[in-house]
């Protein structure tokens, strides 16, 4: 038998059909972290108590953002959660904040980044949504070299502890606003949103700030 299994995930109501999507999908992840292996997707319907094909929608879903991706008739972790060894809860924070990062995606056409920072370490780029004005223009390795620079709004949002802009300081074709969130473990998690130089950044505020605020209280719902 399998060593590996998650709390059912059942939803009434139309509220309940949008947070059971949300649960579903970190509840696949979580149980894909926990194996440590590509997992059937008859199997992980079976541990987080999905029908098969709600499971294998979902999955679809998150393989469209790298979250996991398919190996012949298994499933297994992409790489679109960045590295979650280095803390437990980081598994779910990347699974809810992927979900919500894409709405906004969506909604606005901006690109976004996740990174978290746990003291005495560097910055970890654990997860990314792009738009499609800067999407070409920021790679993943721009990314991390960004977050990386000082002058960064990453930084800025970090050693303020609220709200901070930059203005092609970090990338010469992106401007930045960043937002900073305290998370579990003592870490801070920074949620970004980029834009080609020279867009009005005002607009953004606010959506950046309902979606860290639905991301902690997805969060909070994880808890046990």
């Amino acid at each position: 038998m399998d060593d590996f299994t998650a709390e059912p995930v059942l939803a009434t109501g139309r509220a309940g059909r949008n947070d059971g999507v949300v649960r579903s999908a970190f509840a696949l992840i979580r149980v894909l972290v926990q194996a440590q292996r590509p997992v059937g997707v008859t199997k992980l319907a079976s541990a987080v108590g999905l029908p098969k094909t709600t499971a294998h929608r979902i999955l679809e879903q998150l393989a469209r953002e790298g979250v996991v991706k398919r190996r012949d008739h298994e499933w297994a972790l992409g790489t679109g959660l960045g590295d979650l060894s280095q803390a437990p809860y980081r598994a779910d924070l990347a699974g809810v904040a992927q979900l919500r990062m894409h709405a906004l995606t969506r909604a606005t056409g901006a690109t976004l980044f996740l990174y978290v920072h746990s003291p005495g370490q560097p910055l970890n780029a654990l997860s990314r949504s792009y738009g499609a004005r800067t999407g070409s223009a920021v790679t993943a390795g721009e990314q991390r070299r960004a977050g990386e620079n000082p002058a960064s709004a990453v930084w800025r949002a970090l050693e303020l502890g609220q709200l901070a802009a930059e203005y092609g300081e970090a990338h010469p074709e992106v401007d930045c606003i960043a937002t900073p969130m305290t998370v579990p473990a003592g870490d801070t998690a920074i949620l970004t949103l980029a834009e080609p130089r020279g867009v009005n950044l005002e607009p953004f505020k606010r959506p950046l700030d309902r979606t860290i605020a639905l991301i902690l209280s997805d969060l909070r719902r994880l808890e046990p």
